[in-house]
């Protein structure tokens, strides 16, 4: 420990204000020392993308260093990674073009990215993109493809690390909820170079034993780099083809592995892949409960219904019996009034009609005595306007007649006197024959316009 300065230890007095630093002094000078000297720092840094923590309005993530431990915070803004070609991805050896930015609040120092590119697209990268195209075309991914978990297993097997503490958040969350059930365990390296053979080994041993049920493969939270062996090939195609339902959980939230997307089912932790698989007994007991009271209320009710309902049923029996007794009364009774009803009025009916029948014979006869007096008399009515219109025909006949030769007698004479008059020179026997021909005329006319007049007349 440093010694305490000689001033101090001999009570001189120490002037804080100009001598000693708050930390938001400190922190406030290193932002302008680093603001003063950024043009000592290269905008570009290159290292491997890893815990990438994406937001609306921003993305958080670690750059490490490819050849050492060293790292370094990194903040990409909404506005910049709108920006970039490429996605930001875990795992990829990228060169950022950033400025250093220090925030005195916190002490903390961190780089400001604004534009990402991955270098050369690492094998590893594009072996992942290629096999993740691949399972998505054979339909790993699609939810059909998923089984379902069994809800009560008794045997379910569990592949982690002996020594890491998922075995026991497991193990020990599957005892509390369901207490019937065992657990296999098979250890597995869940990182490093022997992982993808320790994983298929134990997956491949769990899925031969046919008394598990259910397999769940975990292990704890960890940095993308540590978590690639569960996007190995060999794993993933080992959890495909598994008959037996497989849970994976690898406690990584912003990406889900391979192995995590062809699993029937994914939890995020060890203690939830406990949960997803294990019926919880003491919600099982509530529940069974809960059924059992249902079930007595309900046979209560259903019993005190159904004597309910068979008694309302002998009541409304014995009530349709005695209404259908009435109901025959009645319609007995019915039966006889309307017989007696029937048989006045067909009575009645018979009386009613035959006397108006009667009635309308006596009006025929003396309908057909009275037509033929009126015929009678009308034919001698008739016959005495024929006697009288002969005798008015001939009347008018013979008037006609006599006017009409008187007429042309005169006018014979006239013209035998203005004929004698005119032509004097004639002999007496031409002009008596002309004469004698003028009468023929005279008379045939004279016919002729009696026949008219008569015809007039009648």
């Amino acid at each position: 420990m440093d010694s305490v300065p000689d001033e101090v230890a001999e009570g001189a007095s120490l002037d804080v204000s100009t001598d000693t630093w708050s930390v938001a002094q400190v922190n406030d000078e290193i932002k302008t020392v680093l603001a003063d000297a950024s043009n000592r720092f290269s905008r570009y840094v290159i290292g491997e993308i890893a815990d990438i923590s994406q937001y609306d309005f921003a993305a958080f993530f670690d750059l490490a260093d490819t050849d050492a431990e060293a790292r370094i915070s990194c903040l990409a803004w909404a506005n910049s990674i709108d920006k970039f070609d490429h996605e930001l991805e875990a795992g990829v050896t990228a060169v950022v073009e950033a400025s250093v930015d220090h925030y005195p609040e916190q002490g903390r120092t961190q780089l400001i990215v604004h534009d990402y590119w991955p270098v050369g697209e690492s094998q590893r990268v594009e072996e992942l993109e290629q096999l993740r195209t691949t399972l998505s075309e054979e339909g790993a991914f699609d939810e059909q493809a998923k089984q379902p978990l069994p809800t009560t297993p008794r045997q379910l097997g569990v592949v982690t690390s002996p020594s890491g503490s998922a075995r026991e958040d497991v193990v020990s969350t599957i005892g509390q909820r369901w207490p019937l059930a065992s657990v296999c365990l098979c250890g597995a390296s869940v990182q490093g170079d022997s992982a993808v053979a320790d994983l298929v080994g134990a997956i491949q041993q769990l899925e031969h034993d046919p008394t598990i049920e259910v397999i769940i493969v975990t292990r704890g939270g960890g940095a993308d780099a540590t978590l690639w062996c569960f996007n190995e090939e060999p794993v993933v195609r080992t959890i495909m083809t598994c008959t037996t339902p497989v849970v994976v959980a690898v406690g990584h939230e912003d990406d889900a592995t391979l192995a995590e997307r062809v699993a029937d089912k994914r939890a995020m932790t060890p203690t939830a892949a406990g949960v997803v698989t294990t019926p919880d007994v003491e919600t099982l007991q509530e529940t069974a409960d809960a059924v059992e009271r249902r079930i007595e209320g309900a046979y209560t009710a259903l019993v005190e219904e159904r004597l309910t309902t068979l008694a309302d049923r002998i009541e409304a029996g014995v009530t349709a019996v005695e209404q259908a007794t009435e109901t025959r009364d009645v319609t007995r009774q019915r039966v006889v009034d309307l017989d007696r009803r029937v048989t006045m009025a067909y009575e009645t009916l018979v009386t009613n009609r035959l006397t108006a029948l009667d009635r309308r014979i006596d009006d025929a006869t003396q309908a057909i005595e009275q037509t033929a007096a009126t015929e009678q008399a009308s034919m001698t009515a008739a016959r005495g306007r024929v006697d009288d219109l002969e005798a008015r025909i001939e009347r008018a006949y013979t008037q006609t007649a006599e006017a009409q030769l008187q007429t042309i007698d005169q006018r014979i004479s006239v013209a035998y006197r203005d004929i004698e008059a005119d032509t004097k020179v004639q002999t007496s026997q031409a002009e008596t024959q002309r004469l004698r021909a003028v009468i023929a005329v005279l008379i045939v006319l004279l016919l002729l316009v009696g026949g008219v007049a008569l015809v007039l007349l009648l």
